[in-house]
């Protein structure tokens, strides 16, 4: 769990978003909590939720968020499965989004972090395809989703942001002038989900 510069982008993109003044936001897969801790202390009047499966992560989490002085919620989750009912208008994310073959596992300091940070099945959008499937369920009309992917996963991230139903999808650069974060509007389309599509064509 290593935060990387490039993720002070998805920050940046957070908090150029039109989201109101006592904004909810929730930071999914939270780790170290850097991305909730950024955006709580440049927006003090925002509700940040930050949320990790991972125990670990958690009480870590916790930690910075003492040592920083800084006041967000932090709960065990695997992404929304253990948070109360409730909407927001940003959920951001820097989720796992590197395929399980991917030679860059053996190389550098990702050698050095738990492959559940990393790996997301045979793609790397494994988990990506789970937050935009249930993400529309938590976000207030008009809210954003915002997320970190893989340096040529763009276009499959904007395709599934599409299916789903979010308008106004754009990816965005990090600083090395590749497309590293891909966004969307949720305007309430009646888009069928993807998991419901399946369901109806199997039956």
């Amino acid at each position: 769990m290593i935060p990387r510069p490039d993720t002070e982008c998805l920050v940046e993109a957070a908090l150029s978003l039109p989201l109101p003044a006592a904004a909810r936001v929730l930071d999914l897969g939270t780790g170290t909590g850097a991305i909730a801790l950024a955006l709580a202390s440049e927006q003090r009047d925002w509700q940040v939720i930050a949320c990790d499966c991972v125990d670990e992560a958690v009480t870590l989490a916790r930690s910075n968020a003492r040592e920083l002085g800084l006041s967000i919620e932090v709960l065990q989750s695997f992404w929304f499965s253990g948070l109360a009912p409730g909407k927001f208008n940003l959920i951001v994310s820097n989720p796992p989004y590197i395929a399980n073959t991917d030679h860059h596992l053996r190389e550098g300091d990702v050698r050095f972090e738990p492959s559940s940070a990393l790996v997301s099945g045979v793609d790397g959008l494994d988990d990506i395809r789970q937050i935009v499937e249930q993400a529309p369920d938590w976000l207030e009309l008009g809210g954003w989703l915002l997320m970190e992917h893989g340096f040529d996963q763009a276009c499959g991230v904007r395709s599934l942001l599409e299916r789903r139903g979010f308008v106004a999808v754009e990816s965005r650069k990090d600083y090395g002038d590749r497309d590293r974060m891909t966004l969307g509007r949720w305007a309430g389309s009646s888009v069928p989900s993807i998991q419901q599509t399946g369901e109806r064509h199997a039956q």
